[in-house]
C-alpha cells in the first residue's frame, strides 16, 4: 500500500482512487475490515477497498454534515487540486531527476517541487499529474521512477500510437454504428481505410486475425455483437463484398488478379506469332487432322488429337500438347505469378486461371483454325493397341475441327477416326488393367452459376466415348513423357502410388458407387517425386502429368524438362530445385483444393435452397453408435445424420432423408433419417 494511504482510516477521511480511469474524491462514512462506505463527489454511495485507495486526508471532513455539504465540500477539494495540478511542469521535475534508478514517493517530489512543507492538496495534485502524464515517470509499487532519455522516446511514440488507436475507435465505432443502423446499402467510406481491412480479416480469420482485439472493441462501443457474420454482413451492406463472396478464395490468399508485371509480360508474348517462335527443330504438322474434345464451356485448350492410318496397316496416333513452354520462360514475370498459383482454379462461378487469358485463351490455347506451337506425342500402334514406336517432338499445328465431349459420344460410330480413337483407348485400358490398374469411375457433378445467379447441376459419366478416348489417349502421352525422362535418368515430377489394397472385409450392396467410395479409401495416397516409380491404380510405370502445362505448373515443368532433355540429354531443373518445386506444389494444391471443395458444397446447398428441395436419396456408407455417414448420390456430396432409434440402417443401403436445416454461408447442412 502507498505511503499516502495511512493503516488505519477512519470516517472523515477523505480518499482519491481510479474509476473507469479517472481519478475521483470520495469521503469515508464508515470503515469495516478492508471495505470503506464512502460519499463520492458525483454524489453516490459505494463501498471501496482499501486496495483501490490512491491518496487519503485523514479527518479532512466531518462526517456528519448533511450529504449535499459533503459533496460540495468534496467538488471543492477537487478544484484546487486541479488548479495546482495545472501549474505542475513534469517536464521540468523529469529534467532534474533523469538519470536517477530509484523511485520517488509522491510527498517527496512535491517536496521537491513547491519546495518546503507541502499540503495534501500539492501532493494530491503532483500525483493526479504523474498518473495521467505517463512518460516522463513509470509508476511502481506507489513510487514514481523517472525514464531515461531513450525511454521517454519510446513512451513518446507508445502514447502517439495509444492516441491513434483511440482516435480510431472513437470515430470507427461512430461509423460502424451509423453503419449497422442505415437501411441503405449505398457505400460509405470509412474514418480510416485500415478499418475495411481489419473488418476483412476478422471475418475471414475471427479470433486469429492480428487486429481482432480491435475489431471486437469496435463493435462493443457501437454495440454491435462481435462475432464473425456481422462483420461479413457489414462488408455486403457496404459493397465491399458480395453476399456471395468466395471468403476462402480470401482466407487461403488466392487472388483472381494478376500483377501488372505479368499482365505486361502475356501482351508482349501475344505480340509473337506461331511461325516466328517456331526454329528448325520444330516439325510441321499443319497438314495433320488435328481435332480438340472438351467440354462446351472450355476456352483453354491444352491437348488435341489426330489419327491417321499407316500404309502397313497399323494406325498413328498423336497427342498434341500446347507448347506453353515456348511462352513461359523460367523466372520470368509470366513464371512467377504461375509458380505462385501452381494450378488454375474452376469454382461453379469464376474460373482462375494459372496464366493471363491471353496466353491461356489464346496464343497458348490450341484454338480452332490457329497456328499453334505444341509438343507432340506421336504413337505408331497395331489394331489389337500394341503400340509399335513413340517419339515426341516439338510441332507446329493447326486446328480443324473443335468437338465437344457430346459431339464425341454421338458421331462415335458413325465417324471412322473417333471408332478408331475409341477402339485403340478401350484396347490401351484393357491393357492397364492386366498391368494392376483399378478402374473406380466416379460421376462427375458440375455445378454452374449464371450471370443472374440461377445455379445448373449436371451429372456426366466418365465412362463414355468421348471421356474415354481423351483421357486413355492422355495416359498415354504422360506414360510416354516419363519413360523419356527416366530412360535418360533424368529427374522430373513423377507421380508414384505404391499400394491398391484390396477390400478386405466385403459388404453386400445393389449401388456401385458404395464399392467404388469404399475401394478408393483402401489406395495409398499418389504422391510426388523426382525419382520414377509405379502408380498402381493407373497400371503405369514410370508416370508424370504433362498434357496441361496451360493450366497446371507441374505439367508446364515437366514440359521443360522434357524438351531440354529431348534435345540436350541434360537435365534443365536439378534434383534439388524439384523436390522445392513439389513442396511448393503439394501446399497450394491442399489449398485449392479445400477451396474447390467447400465453395461446391456451398453452391449445392444453395442449389437445394433455389429449387426448394425437401427430401434425397442417401446411401449409408459407414456408421457409429450415434450417426450415420451418408453419400448422396444425386450431388456426390456427403452429410451425418443422427441413427434413427427405429428401424436401424446398415451400411450399403439406401435411405431417404430430410433436410432439417440448411444455411449454405455458415456450412450448416442438417438431416435426417426418414
Amino acid at each position: 500500500m502507498s505511503s499516502l494511504v495511512p493503516p488505519e482510516m477512519s470516517a472523515g477521511t477523505v480518499v482519491e482512487f481510479f474509476e473507469s480511469k479517472d481519478i475521483l474524491l470520495g469521503v469515508c462514512l464508515a470503515v469495516k475490515d478492508q471495505r470503506l462506505s464512502i460519499l463520492t463527489e458525483t454524489n453516490r454511495e459505494m463501498n471501496l477497498s482499501r486496495r483501490r485507495v490512491l491518496f487519503a486526508s485523514p479527518g479532512a471532513l466531518d462526517p456528519s454534515a448533511s450529504r449535499d455539504d459533503l459533496v460540495r465540500l468534496l467538488l471543492g477539494i477537487r478544484k484546487r487540486r486541479e488548479d495546482l495540478a495545472g501549474t505542475v511542469r513534469v517536464e521540468e521535475l523529469w529534467e532534474v531527476l533523469e538519470g536517477e534508478e530509484e523511485g520517488f514517493e509522491p510527498r517527496y517530489l512535491a517536496e521537491l517541487y513547491f519546495s518546503g512543507e507541502v499540503s495534501d492538496d500539492q501532493v494530491a495534485a503532483l500525483q493526479r499529474v504523474l498518473l495521467r502524464d505517463r512518460l516522463y515517470f513509470q509508476y511502481k509499487d506507489g513510487l514514481f521512477v523517472p525514464r531515461t532519455a531513450e525511454k521517454v522516446e519510446q513512451r513518446r511514440l507508445e502514447l502517439e500510437q495509444e492516441a491513434q488507436r483511440e482516435a480510431l475507435l472513437e470515430a470507427g465505432a461512430a461509423w460502424l454504428k451509423q453503419v449497422h443502423g442505415s437501411r441503405s446499402p449505398a457505400r460509405k467510406d470509412p474514418p480510416d481505410p485500415r478499418i475495411l481491412d481489419h473488418l476483412k480479416d476478422f471475418c475471414l480469420f475471427g479470433q486469429e486475425a492480428e487486429e481482432s482485439a480491435l475489431v471486437k472493441e469496435l463493435f462493443k462501443r457501437a454495440g454491435i455483437p462481435p462475432q464473425q457474420n456481422t462483420a461479413f454482413r457489414l462488408l455486403v451492406r457496404l459493397g465491399v463484398w458480395s453476399k456471395d463472396e468466395n471468403l476462402y478464395l480470401h482466407q487461403q490468399g488466392i487472388s483472381r488478379d494478376f500483377s501488372d508485371g505479368a499482365l505486361a509480360a502475356a501482351r508482349e508474348k501475344m505480340r509473337l506469332s506461331a511461325e516466328e517462335l517456331s526454329g528448325p527443330e520444330r516439325r510441321d504438322l499443319r497438314d495433320w487432322d488435328a481435332f480438340t474434345v472438351d467440354s462446351a464451356q472450355t476456352r483453354d485448350f491444352d491437348d488435341a488429337l489426330s489419327l491417321q492410318k499407316l500404309p502397313d496397316g497399323r494406325w498413328r496416333v498423336a497427342v498434341h500438347i500446347a507448347d506453353a513452354a515456348e511462352y513461359v520462360q523460367p523466372d520470368d514475370p509470366l513464371d512467377k505469378e504461375a509458380a505462385e498459383r501452381i494450378t488454375s482454379v474452376y469454382l461453379p462461378d469464376a474460373r482462375i486461371s494459372m496464366l493471363p487469358p491471353g496466353l491461356s485463351e489464346d496464343v497458348c490455347s490450341l484454338r480452332l483454325g490457329e497456328d499453334r506451337l505444341a509438343v507432340s506425342f506421336i504413337f505408331e500402334v497395331d489394331e489389337e493397341g500394341t503400340i509399335h514406336q513413340s517419339r515426341v517432338e516439338p510441332s507446329l499445328i493447326r486446328v480443324k475441327r473443335r468437338l465437344t465431349y457430346q459431339d464425341v459420344d454421338q458421331a462415335v460410330e458413325e465417324d471412322e477416326d473417333l471408332r478408331v480413337l475409341h477402339g485403340l483407348a478401350m484396347q490401351l485400358r484393357q491393357m492397364r488393367i492386366e498391368r494392376g490398374a483399378v478402374l473406380l469411375p466416379l460421376p462427375e457433378i458440375q455445378v454452374y452459376v449464371n450471370e443472374h445467379g440461377m445455379i445448373h447441376v449436371s451429372r456426366y459419366e466418365k465412362e463414355t466415348p468421348g471421356q474415354v478416348i481423351v483421357s486413355e489417349w492422355m495416359i498415354a502421352a504422360n506414360g510416354l513423357a516419363a519413360s523419356e525422362l527416366a530412360r535418360r535418368d533424368i529427374p522430373a515430377i513423377y507421380r508414384i502410388q505404391d499400394e491398391c489394397r484390396p477390400e478386405t472385409d466385403p459388404v453386400q450392396s445393389d449401388h456401385p458407387i458404395f464399392h467404388i467410395y469404399r475401394q478408393r479409401r483402401l489406395f495409398a495416397r499418389a504422391e510426388l517425386a523426382t525419382r520414377p516409380g509405379p502408380h498402381c491404380s493407373l497400371g503405369m510405370n514410370p508416370y508424370t502429368t504433362v498434357t496441361s502445362p496451360i493450366r497446371r505448373y507441374m505439367d508446364l515443368v515437366v514440359q521443360r524438362q522434357l524438351k531440354h532433355a529431348l534435345r540436350t540429354d541434360e537435365p534443365f531443373y536439378s534434383e534439388e530445385e524439384l523436390d522445392a518445386l513439389i513442396t511448393r506444389i503439394r501446399v497450394q494444391q491442399g489449398r485449392v483444393a479445400f477451396v474447390q471443395r467447400k465453395w461446391t458444397r456451398y453452391w449445392l446447398l444453395k442449389y437445394l435452397e433455389q429449387e426448394d428441395i425437401q427430401t434425397l436419396n442417401a446411401l449409408v456408407l459407414d456408421k457409429n453408435a450415434r450417426f450415420a455417414h451418408l453419400l448422396i448420390p444425386d450431388f456426390l456430396m456427403e452429410a451425418n445424420a443422427p441413427l434413427p432409434e427405429e428401424n436401424p440402417v446398415s451400411p450399403g443401403e439406401m435411405v431417404r432423408i430430410k433436410i432439417e436445416r440448411l444455411a449454405p454461408r455458415d456450412e450448416v447442412f442438417r438431416v435426417q433419417i426418414v
